[in-house]
């Protein structure tokens, strides 16, 4: 999938071309129902076509309905995912992709490709990343719609400092005094902290490029420096990343699935939480801020949106309006971030579930205001 930096990418370099957006709703629990999507899709077609008012737009339209036929799956073909878009123009297919979420049958002509329901895709399809840390090595796993598996080359070990070999193997053969065996185990943390700070270096840069934009951070294994590995995470990570104080080394696959669900989860509701008490205090304090659609709709048309926050709530019920506002603050360069529970519900109570956080303070009337 594009993540939303591509798709607002792609979104800005399509906004003046004409657009055949099909989302499809590939879930069925009967393999015999599917060969009843491409009717269904067919349908959607002709219904667009049908609202074309010009012959010049219908023979567009023909055109990039054309390659319709290519993407979507053979009658009889699997489809391995809940949903599936296509974009496509006049001269081509721009993008296709299965979707990891149930989706709408859709079939929209317009300037730019139709991206809400994408962006609602974009929060069930970050992955998390499971790291589980002991003093020289961290095991790494990948996490992602109930699929669980170990990363390429996961295991990543630091180079131990032991001291001398002969003096430990000669410390076995007598009694140690106890002042000197709680020095000797006190330089041997010393050793273990400083391999484990040699580890975290490469630790940090390799968790950054695997979670990428957008993925989950799962920290577990030795509570210790599990702890000190969080901590070493550059700082654009601290809001995505969680830390076990449960999940050991010894945690079978179906466990370690587990906690990483729920740590998803836990992540989601707390940033969600973070970006909406965001939006409040640029408000109050700065006049950078706006709740509801006619301040909203008014910062989009100004382009002073750096953050765009919905409710799930509001995408359903304004599917339009949720459109035109994800579009418009793409366009401008901002953040579109679909907010969960229990900050969506506060966000449907106080702003008509659509509120933003500006570049710089507002004035004048409402523009768009219903």
């Amino acid at each position: 999938m594009l993540t939303l930096t591509e798709l607002s990418g792609l979104a800005r370099e399509l906004a003046g071309t004409r657009v055949l957006t099909a989302y499809v709703d590939a879930r069925v629990t009967d393999p015999a129902m599917r060969e009843t999507l491409r009717p269904a899709l067919a349908s959607a077609v002709a219904d667009a076509r049908a609202r074309l008012a010009s012959d010049d737009e219908r023979a567009a339209f023909d055109r990039a309905a054309r390659f319709l036929q290519n993407p979507v799956p053979p009658l009889g073909g699997i489809w391995s995912e809940p949903g599936w878009v296509t974009f496509l123009t006049a001269e081509g297919p721009r993008y296709s992709a299965e979707l990891p979420v149930r989706v709408p049958t859709i079939v929209a002509w317009r300037d730019g490709p139709v991206v809400s329901p994408f962006v609602r895709a974009l929060k069930q399809h970050r992955p998390v990343i499971v790291v589980l840390v002991e003093s020289g090595s961290a095991r790494f796993y990948r996490y992602a719609r109930g699929s669980l598996g170990a990363l390429p080359e996961m295991t990543l070990t630091a180079r131990q400092d032991t001291g001398d070999p002969g003096q430990a193997r000669r410390g076995t053969q007598r009694r140690i005094p106890m002042a000197r065996a709680t020095v000797a185990t006190e330089k041997m943390q010393r050793r273990r902290a400083a391999s484990f700070q040699r580890l975290t270096g490469s630790l940090a840069a390799r968790v950054a490029a695997l979670a990428g934009d957008d993925g989950w951070v799962l920290i577990g294994g030795t509570p210790e420096w599990a702890r000190a590995a969080a901590d070493a995470l550059p700082a654009h990570l601290a809001d995505r990343v969680g830390v076990s104080a449960t999940l050991n080394h010894d945690e079978p696959e179906t466990g370690i699935a587990r906690e990483a669900e729920n740590a998803a989860s836990a992540l989601r509701a707390a940033q969600s939480q973070a970006l909406l008490e965001s939006v409040l205090e640029s408000a109050g304090a700065l006049g950078r801020g706006s709740a509801g659609v006619p301040g909203t709709q008014r910062a989009l048309h100004t382009g002073a949106v750096d953050l765009l926050v919905l409710s799930p709530e509001f995408l359903r019920a304004e599917p339009d309006l949720a459109e035109d506002a994800i579009r418009a603050a793409l366009q401008q360069g901002g953040d579109v971030e679909v907010l969960s529970s229990p900050a969506a519900e506060q966000l449907d109570q106080m702003g008509e579930g659509i509120a933003a956080r500006l570049r710089y303070p507002i004035d004048g009337p409402a523009v768009g205001a219903r």
